[in-house]
């Protein structure tokens, strides 16, 4: 089973035909080898592309993406990516480079069905790295075994494809419903730890960003907790203590959960006052949590 599949067999516990619907639902729900997403076809690319026009198609990519804030820019670096990853599908370098540029598109989304679109087509892109990345991970998915046992059979390689797969199909299940993210936990947590064991560095502390967040919207029956959030946002604070995303992201779930106004304010007013030129990798990133940061001010009231 290719494709987003890997879903269908990993996330589901028992014969539950009701979650088995829900998580087929999200993740594609087709056993053909994975494709994108229908409404984002890849443009036309000769098979016959050599490996220098793929570099070129890459590099052409990588010069727009430096400018993902400008929305034609990064349109222009996603249609790159995609011509590559068309003209070499499974290949690691093109399809991580979507799954970035994709999962930055879901980040900025102002739509939530563009969003949503986005993230599944980011998740795609991870499984097809993760496929060539990690046979054994290929293996243990198509032969039914649980994630977690899958997840192990990925090294540290497949760190980056393992976590953009993971959040991607967490975003996608949160834009469909909490019984889809019921129906999805248990292997986007696998998998999601399992690229923190590997590399929490991905996306600056990115795994351990979207753990917390994950634990704080759970219930403990079902992997959440306010003490397992609030360890894995100070991990991902101590990795980049720059990184304003952990901190509206902890604002959002965990300061919330536990109803602690006072966090909140500091973690949101530490965001706003942040300087983004201090770390220009992450100008575009940081401003749309600066951004967040002053929408969840904005709702204080409601929210304690």
């Amino acid at each position: 089973m290719a494709g987003a599949g890997w879903l269908r067999r990993a996330a589901v516990s028992g014969a539950a035909a009701r979650a088995m619907a829900i998580a087929a639902a999200i993740a594609g729900a087709r056993c053909s080898p994975p494709v994108a997403p229908a409404r984002q076809p890849a443009p036309a690319a000769p098979r016959a592309l050599d490996d220098a026009g793929v570099r070129a198609l890459l590099a052409e990519g990588d010069r727009a993406f430096v400018r993902r804030e400008d929305p034609a820019a990064l349109r222009a670096a996603l249609e790159a990516y995609r011509r590559a990853a068309a003209a070499r599908p499974g290949d690691p370098a093109v399809e991580l480079a979507l799954a970035r540029a994709e999962g930055f598109r879901a980040l900025a989304a102002g739509a939530p069905a563009e969003a949503k679109e986005a993230s599944q087509a980011s998740a795609r892109a991870a499984e097809r790295a993760l496929r060539t990345l990690a046979p054994g991970w290929a293996e243990a998915i198509d032969h039914g075994d649980p994630a977690p046992a899958a997840a192990e059979k990925a090294g540290a390689s497949g760190a980056e494809a393992l976590y953009w797969l993971a959040l991607g199909t967490m975003r996608v299940a949160q834009a469909t419903g909490f019984a889809a993210v019921l129906a999805v936990k248990d292997a986007v947590l696998a998998t999601m730890e399992r690229a923190a064991a590997l590399d929490g560095r991905v996306d600056a502390a990115g795994p351990d960003r979207a753990l917390g967040a994950w634990r704080a919207a759970l219930p403990s029956a079902a992997g959440g907790g306010a003490g397992r959030s609030a360890a894995h946002f100070d991990r991902a604070r101590a990795l980049f203590p720059d990184d304003q995303l952990s901190r509206v992201a902890q604002a959002e779930s965990y300061a919330v959960l536990v109803q602690d106004a006072a966090l909140f304010d500091r973690l949101l007013g530490e965001a706003q006052a942040f300087d983004p030129s201090r770390w220009p990798e992450r100008v575009p990133e940081n401003r749309i949590a600066q951004a967040r940061a002053r929408d969840l001010a904005a709702r204080r009231a409601r929210l304690f």
